[in-house]
């Protein structure tokens, strides 16, 4: 099993390192080399979890390696709040989208929040969230040991 998921593993990082680097190489600007660092950070800290998932205890127990990959991959995710409060100041303010019947009421909390506060006032709560995540991952990830 551990054969099939380091072949896994090494096709979708060929495909999609080749994809970066061929969006690089046909535009180059800030934006795509950012991203080809973002997929080889994530080539690496998925090798690492496969390669600790498969050492002893290595998803439970005291020593917890995959633990603190795993808490590395999810770090970058934190970003997608701010990103969207930069997206909300980008344009002066919140505009509603189509939301799904999950974000429905994300939207309308937003919406509230933009009427009564201005558009400082998703800013204010998506860059919150994106903060509180962030340091929730790296308190989770003190606790995590990588040897």
């Amino acid at each position: 099993m551990r054969t099939f998921f380091l072949l896994l593993w090494g096709a979708l990082s060929l495909f999609i390192s080749t994809a970066a680097l061929r969006e690089l190489w046909l535009a180059p600007s800030v934006a795509s080399g950012f991203a080809l660092l973002l997929v080889v950070y994530y080539i690496v800290c998925f090798f690492q979890l496969i390669r600790a998932a498969y050492l002893p205890w290595g998803l439970l127990g005291a020593y917890r390696r995959s633990g603190y990959w795993l808490c590395l991959i999810l770090l970058p995710l934190t970003l997608i709040p701010l990103y969207a409060a930069y997206q909300i100041w980008e344009q002066g303010g919140y505009v509603a989208v189509e939301a799904s019947l999950h974000t429905e009421w994300l939207h309308l909390l937003l919406g509230w929040l933009q009427d009564s506060l201005g558009y400082l006032g998703p800013l204010l709560v998506l860059g919150a969230l994106g903060v509180g995540m962030a340091l929730m991952v790296l308190r989770l990830l003190r606790g995590q040991v990588a040897r």
